[in-house]
């Protein structure tokens, strides 16, 4: 089975080599719009798929966006590479996702919240960029499994469960979760050592970003909603409503 996975994990579209360039910009602290405006417009497809993604409806901007240099400056540089690597996730979302009863509108918002709440629970500024794209990223996989059980017949699940509830039945009736297909995905791409380690500790809470990843995946639930009343019991809750409302 891991076999097969494997096979499904190459066969996925690359994270282009653009995003590579501003992950690497990101880090150097060293960069204005210009430089940002330079390495996307190598890519016009890009290009035309982070404008899509800034004129959403979900971020809600009462004028259209035109161009990068004004999309980088109203949303800044983490944002924009979330975007890029958005337009590399809905190629993805061309696989079937009816074993978990979503549709790709939901598995996107999904991803968005899930990034905005373990953003806002990072108490490092520096950090907040490592663990709000592993946030977004890290639930990718499903594609995959939800391919695999569906041409294996598996059950499918009809119940909208939170993120970490649902890695336990995915591990049941699949025999791997969306956390271990995730880390293979990360370290297929030549994802940075943290993000991979990240995601292989979270859930011992240990410390700060491991925790603020696992209480993202906590609370929000497959379709891209929350569990306001689980959120509720939760001493972060707080700082949560920042977010959730």
């Amino acid at each position: 089975m891991i076999e097969e996975i494997l096979q499904k994990i190459e066969q996925l579209p690359p994270i282009p080599n653009v995003v590579n360039e501003l992950q690497e910009l990101y880090y150097s602290d060293m960069y204005n719009a210009h430089d940002i405006e330079q390495v996307i417009n190598k890519d016009p497809n890009l290009v035309a798929d982070i404008l899509k993604t800034a004129n959403s409806p979900y971020y809600g901007f009462p004028r259209e966006i035109h161009d990068i240099r004004q999309a980088v400056v109203l949303f800044g540089l983490d944002q924009i590479i979330e975007f890029a690597l958005a337009s590399t996730v809905e190629q993805m979302l061309q696989f079937n996702l009816d074993f978990y009863g979503i549709n790709p509108d939901q598995f996107m918002k999904m991803s968005v919240l899930k990034s905005s709440i373990a953003k806002e629970l990072v108490p490092v500024k520096k950090d907040k960029f490592l663990v709000s794209t592993t946030a977004f990223l890290c639930d990718v996989s499903k594609v995959i499994l939800s391919n695999y059980a569906m041409e294996h017949s598996i059950q499918p699940i009809k119940e909208a469960l939170r993120l970490n509830i649902l890695d336990g039945i995915e591990k049941e009736r699949i025999g791997e979760d969306s956390i271990e297909v995730a880390i293979l995905m990360f370290e297929n791409w030549n994802f940075s050592v943290e993000m991979i380690k990240l995601l292989k500790n979270f859930k011992t809470e240990q410390k700060p970003n491991e925790k603020a990843l696992f209480i993202a995946r906590d609370i929000v639930k497959i379709d891209g909603t929350v569990d306001k009343e689980y959120a509720q019991t939760l001493p972060e809750y707080a700082t949560l409503q920042k977010v959730i409302g």
